[in-house]
């Protein structure tokens, strides 16, 4: 048994702290050097499952058993980057994490206003964790940009 408190999984790719991504990128599995699926473990995979949690279309896994995952992001999609909607950006987000039972903790979301207020265009979320792990004081920053423009 693992006693990794963030657990492994299957590396996915284009999923890491910041890489610039949307929810309908796709995405694939990573493999090793060996041709083998490669893994990921640590708070890497932590940051990996924040990620795919928070770009999930919430409902998207249903039939898959799990209706209440994912995040209503993707419902900001073609709206005005204004503070309305970084608003509503930042309820979803702490919706969405507030499922994940590895983080102890929000402890900061802040989300860039546009350089042309009022336009459309990318929020730049950065989402600020303490793990569920014990270690007070390592907290997990990460980056996540989020599609509102056309």
């Amino acid at each position: 048994m693992s006693t990794d408190p963030y657990y492994s999984d299957l590396k996915i790719s284009h999923r890491d702290f910041n890489w610039r991504t949307s929810d309908r990128e796709v995405v694939d599995l990573e493999l090793k050097g060996s041709g083998d699926l490669d893994t990921i473990s640590g708070r890497a995979n932590l940051a990996q499952a924040i990620i795919n949690r928070l770009l999930t279309r919430k409902g998207e896994l249903t039939a898959l058993g799990h209706p209440d995952y994912g995040s209503r992001l993707h419902t900001l999609i073609g709206e005005l980057n204004n503070i309305k909607i970084r608003a509503k950006a930042e309820i979803y987000i702490r919706e969405c994490l507030s499922q994940e039972k590895r983080i102890a903790k929000i402890v900061r979301i802040q989300i860039t206003p546009p350089a042309n207020p009022g336009q459309y265009g990318d929020l730049m979320a950065e989402i600020i964790i303490q793990p569920a792990d014990g270690k007070e004081g390592q907290n997990m920053t990460i980056i996540l940009p989020i599609k509102t423009g056309n």
